[in-house]
């Protein structure tokens, strides 16, 4: 079993427990605190808001490439950041993963390819911070769907800078009590992921 997947069912109780049946969202906590994220070997600086944790080696509680499916075997993990709370405990929400990584000596198309869509969704351009990138996404599950990755990559220097926003749940049958989480939900959490791609300076290395 993933690491992960166990860090997420030890953690189900908690989020049951301290809810009620009217309780559908929670109140976001202030610890730990916001916080800059600042990486000199990629000149990249991030605010990671509070309520997240900051994870500068893989494994602890992230599975990048697990959850990174797109990404090639060059690329290079630089942090991961994880909800350290749940929104919506009433939910199947079980995990919210906000990673960024570089591939370096890639070209424009191989850091493209990198954020594929599949039908009927098409891949887009976006903006965020003044910086253009490629924006696809990567669903996958069984029963229901398990993971979402929405994938931000752009090509800066011969390299290729890519931010996966990783929104997982558990399917509504393996827990009673809970609902599927809904679209409002997915985008709140979405946003505040988004929040954290907005904040994207590049500075010199």
């Amino acid at each position: 079993m993933r690491l992960k997947t166990l860090f997420q069912l030890a953690l189900l109780p908690l989020f049951l427990s301290a809810t009620c049946a009217s309780a559908q969202k929670a109140t976001d906590p202030t610890t730990p605190p916001a916080r800059a994220f600042k990486d000199v070997r990629s000149g990249v600086t991030l605010q990671i808001p509070a309520g997240w944790n900051l994870n500068r080696r893989d494994g602890e509680v992230s599975t990048f490439k697990l959850d990174a499916r797109t990404a090639t075997a060059l690329t290079q993990f630089r942090c991961a950041a994880n909800i350290d709370f749940n929104p919506f405990p009433l939910s199947t929400f079980s995990g919210a993963y906000f990673y960024f990584s570089v591939t370096p000596r890639t070209t424009a198309a191989q850091c493209a390819a990198q954020a594929p869509a599949a039908a009927p969704r098409k891949g887009t351009a976006k903006t965020f911070a003044g910086t253009a990138f490629t924006h696809g996404y990567v669903e996958h599950g069984g029963v229901c769907i398990e993971s979402r990755d929405e994938i931000y990559t752009t090509q800066r220097n011969g390299s290729c800078y890519r931010f996966d926003l990783v929104i997982e749940n558990f399917c509504g049958g393996e827990v009673s009590g809970v609902r599927e989480i809904n679209q409002q939900q997915l985008s709140s959490i979405q946003k505040q992921m988004e929040s954290i791609l907005g904040s994207l300076q590049f500075t010199a290395k």
